[in-house]
């Protein structure tokens, strides 16, 4: 008897990513996670004064878990690109993995966003759902407890992040972003991967 398990999950390839921001529409995916708000809009921001987006499309989950229900997906679906924030504990990155592997399933391109300590758990989460090249932008940990100042700070530094993972070349992308976060919990005590909620 082996105590190795099966990986069920069939693997499916991320969506294809936008030529440009430029006249876009980008949903803005905000999981209640507290900052998401500032976070998303800050960053929108940025992509409308500096690559053209034409509009953003904001939705709040009602919690940041279980996953954004089939209207919320169906309504994020009809734009052209999704930013999706923000994982930064175990059950909400979780769930925010989930809602940017279903958009990507949908043909969506989707920025999903997890903090740093985190993001372990997030590409973990992806390759079980069969999405193992998912594009996770990262922001330091913590998130919840930052200043307003502080949240567009990280949006600011954010940002090229986010450009990059909806307009590059999906190919290129999955090879970068397929297990590039494996090792990266080994930088973070225990009494550092905790959330402000």
């Amino acid at each position: 008897m082996s105590p190795l398990g099966v990986r069920l999950a069939e693997r499916a390839p991320i969506a294809l990513r936008l030529k440009t921001l430029r006249g876009a529409r980008i949903g803005l995916l905000d999981n209640t996670k507290k900052n998401a708000d500032r976070l998303l809009a800050a960053v929108g921001a940025i992509l409308i004064r500096d690559h053209g987006v034409a509009e953003l499309i904001s939705r709040r989950k009602i919690s940041s878990s279980p996953a954004a229900p089939d209207e919320m997906i169906d309504d994020l679906a009809r734009c052209d690109a999704v930013i999706n924030a923000y994982g930064d504990c175990g059950s909400c990155t979780s769930w925010c993995v989930h809602d940017g592997v279903t958009l990507e399933k949908r043909g969506v391109p989707t920025a999903t966003v997890n903090s740093d300590a985190f993001v372990v758990l997030g590409q973990q989460e992806a390759v079980a759902l069969g999405v193992p090249g998912l594009p996770i932008v990262t922001v330091p940990h913590p998130m919840g407890d930052v200043s307003a100042e502080e949240v567009e700070r990280r949006a600011a530094a954010m940002a090229a992040q986010v450009v990059h993972v909806l307009t590059g070349d999906a190919d290129t992308l999955e090879t970068e972003y397929t297990d590039r976060f494996i090792d990266e919990s080994d930088k973070f005590t225990r009494s550092e991967m905790m959330c402000a909620i």
